[in-house]
C-alpha cells in the first residue's frame, strides 16, 4: 500500500522507525508494528464467563461467574415515596428517584443484583428527600388554608 511521496518541506527527514519507502514511493508502517502486543488466547479471560468442565454454561444476564441469585426477595424500590416526592416542592428529585425506583425490579430480573441494590439505595435516599419535601409542602398548604379560612370567617362575623 502506498500513500504517495512525503510532503514537501520536511528537513528532518522521515520519522524514526519508519517513514518514506523509497522502493514504493510511499510510507511504510513503523518498525515493530503499531505498538499492539498480541496476547495468547485465554478462555474465560474476558467476555462471556466460562463454566467449569462438566457444568452447563452460565447464560447471559445471570450474574458473574460463580454467583447465585440471593435467596431473598428483590429490594424495596420506594416507588410510593418518589411518586409523592414529585408532588412535593422538589419535583426534580422525585422524578430522578422514580427512575431509579423503576430500575430496581428490571435489574433484579436480569440478574444484576448489585445494580438492583444500588438503584434501591439511591431510590430510598431520593424518596426520603422527596417525601420530606411533600410533607413540608402539605403542611404549608394546610397552614395557608387555615389562615385564609380563619380570616374569611372573621370578616363574615364582623
Amino acid at each position: 500500500m502506498s500513500y504517495g511521496p512525503p510532503p514537501p518541506g520536511n528537513p528532518e527527514g522521515p520519522p524514526p522507525g519508519g517513514g518514506h519507502d523509497h522502493a514504493t514511493g510511499g510510507y511504510s508502517p513503523p518498525a515493530g508494528g503499531y505498538g499492539q502486543q498480541s496476547a495468547p488466547y485465554e478462555p474465560g479471560a474476558y467476555g462471556h464467563p466460562q463454566a467449569p468442565y462438566g457444568q452447563p454454561p452460565v447464560p447471559y444476564g445471570h450474574g458473574a461467574y460463580g454467583t447465585q441469585p440471593p435467596a431473598s426477595e428483590p429490594p424495596k424500590n420506594y416507588l410510593a415515596f418518589n411518586i409523592l416526592g414529585i408532588f412535593g416542592c422538589i419535583s426534580v428529585v422525585g422524578i430522578i428517584g422514580l427512575i431509579f425506583a423503576l430500575q430496581v425490579s428490571s435489574k433484579w430480573q436480569m440478574g444484576d443484583y448489585a445494580g438492583a441494590e444500588s438503584a434501591a439505595g439511591t431510590a430510598k435516599i431520593l424518596g426520603i428527600i422527596g417525601l420530606v419535601g411533600f410533607v413540608i409542602m402539605a403542611a404549608f398548604v394546610v397552614f395557608y388554608i387555615l389562615i385564609f379560612l380563619g380570616a374569611g370567617l372573621m370578616a363574615v362575623t364582623m
